[in-house]
């Protein structure tokens, strides 16, 4: 019954998330055209990099403009984990809170599954969804980069989705414990968007206040480092296990929290 509960929690969603993915393939490949053009303003944009407001909402993660992998780091890379995660957590918010918030919740705690497998088939189902989105922006810098004859590397745009798609699922998974503790889906969604847009911010912000560097290591993040993989080529793994590590915490944590509610199902 778990296995029908996944299949249907992915055809739920299947389709808002392949036209999400095409959207974004194609907003990725309308960027990369504009490479051409856009490269030479490389100087006037390191110019605007020491100012601390720009440096402050974007990150330290930023490379110049005059080469493409740059480019696609500055115009995509720096702001696509917030994108991505705030469509997931919107979409995880679904999952319980908002069966509680339709009263259909009833429905789902008749079926012959216990709570924590109904966790795990919906968390099951994000999986295939992401890979969809990540497989779609790979897709669009490829397919971009062909059209402008630019050379691209793309088995490091590989890796950097790779993490992209860890880090997404790391949203995914604190988000459905967030929605495990709510009956309100609106609210659950806004609260991980408002917990993810923070973290965000802590991230950028506290890549120029040294005083709350501290802080940048509770944001998820901190361990998104798309531009240090795609433009300098170097990848730590450490990240990754921390990603997956979060993700298995929360994970567990959804599942405690739908097992022990007292949901009223009248």
């Amino acid at each position: 019954m778990a296995l029908e509960l996944f299949k249907q929690a992915l055809k739920d969603r299947f389709m808002g998330a392949l036209i999400v993915s095409v959207l974004l393939f194609l907003y990725i490949f309308w960027i990369a055209t504009f490479y051409p053009q856009l490269s030479d303003m490389g100087d006037v944009y390191a110019q605007m990099l020491q100012n601390p407001t720009f440096k402050a909402f974007l990150g330290d993660e930023m490379f110049a403009l005059t080469t493409f992998s740059g480019f696609m780091g500055v115009e995509v890379f720096s702001y696509m984990g917030l994108v991505i995660g705030a469509y997931v957590a919107f979409m995880t918010a679904s999952f319980v809170a908002g069966e509680i918030e339709q009263k259909t919740s009833d429905l789902l705690l008749s079926l012959p599954v216990s709570r924590v497998g109904v966790i795990v088939s919906r968390f099951m189902a994000l999986m295939p969804i992401v890979a969809i989105i990540m497989l779609s922006m790979l897709a669009g810098i490829y397919a971009g980069a062909r059209y402008i004859d630019e050379g691209v590397q793309i088995e490091w745009y590989a890796l950097a989705m790779l993490f992209l798609g860890a880090f997404t699922l790391a949203v995914g998974a604190a988000s459905l414990f967030i929605s495990a503790l709510m009956s309100d889906g609106k609210r659950s969604a806004l609260t991980s968007i408002g917990i993810l847009l923070a973290m965000y911010l802590v991230e950028n912000i506290g890549a120029v206040v040294t005083g709350i560097d501290w802080a940048r290591r509770l944001s998820l993040f901190h361990y998104l480092k798309l531009n240090t993989i795609a433009v300098s080529h170097t990848v730590n793994w450490n990240n990754m296990a921390v990603l997956l590590a979060i993700t298995a915490v929360f994970l567990i944590l959804a599942a405690i929290a739908f097992r022990q509610r007292d949901i009223n199902v009248t």
